[in-house]
């Protein structure tokens, strides 16, 4: 089984971002924010900031573009509510490090892919849904951002890269995993991936 390939896309599409800063397509609030999110990712793969230094770095970009609790509830989805509290605070502390690990492990390959903001248009609920364009080898691809007002700003909720949402996928591994070997299953999937992600990127530094 691909482990939580979902995940992995949300945010390899969140962070996989252009080698050259581009200027946002529209005024708009949320696609100013989405291009300037990737602007402050690529000046931080261009930086030689590595390490426990690097990490923190990638850390504070997330929680300028994602709420981690928010979108960490949406993905576990009806799981959410029959967890205990333990195993909440467990799986939200798990799913951050999840993020961090899955993002810096796999940022390398997206180096000469640029994203381009192209418009901003109203979508459910108040959320502004972000088009934009992955502009790299082949045909480009059509990736577009939810973008919600939340009580830090303005955060990204899912990610749909040519009308597949990141986050229904997401929700849906998570909760195959679960169905079959309960919460400590996934608890004990998530941290097996993340020691595989930190070995491979120890490797790529050395």
């Amino acid at each position: 089984m691909k482990m939580l390939r979902g995940l992995i896309l949300v945010f390899v599409a969140a962070f996989a971002l252009p080698a050259v800063p581009a200027a946002a397509q529209t005024t708009d609030p949320a696609g100013v924010f989405v291009q300037k999110l990737a602007d402050d990712t690529i000046n931080l793969l261009k930086s030689q900031t590595k390490g426990a230094a690097r990490d923190k770095a990638f850390r504070d970009l997330m929680a300028e573009g994602i709420d981690v609790e928010f979108l960490g509830k949406q993905a576990l989805a009806r799981y959410w509510r029959t967890a205990t509290e333990a195993e909440r605070q467990q799986y939200l502390t798990i799913f951050q490090d999840y993020m961090l690990r899955t993002i810096t492990s796999r940022l390398a390959r997206f180096e000469q892919e640029t994203v381009k903001v192209t418009g901003a248009t109203k979508g459910p609920k108040d959320d502004t849904i972000v088009a934009s364009q992955v502009i790299g080898k082949g045909e480009p691809i059509q990736m577009d951002w939810q973008v919600r007002r939340m009580d830090g700003g303005l955060k990204i909720i899912d990610v749909k890269i040519e009308g597949i949402s990141m986050l229904i996928t997401t929700r849906e591994e998570f909760g195959g995993i679960v169905s079959q070997k309960g919460m400590s299953g996934l608890l004990d999937a998530m941290k097996g991936k993340i020691e595989v992600m930190k070995a491979q990127s120890a490797a790529a530094y050395k």
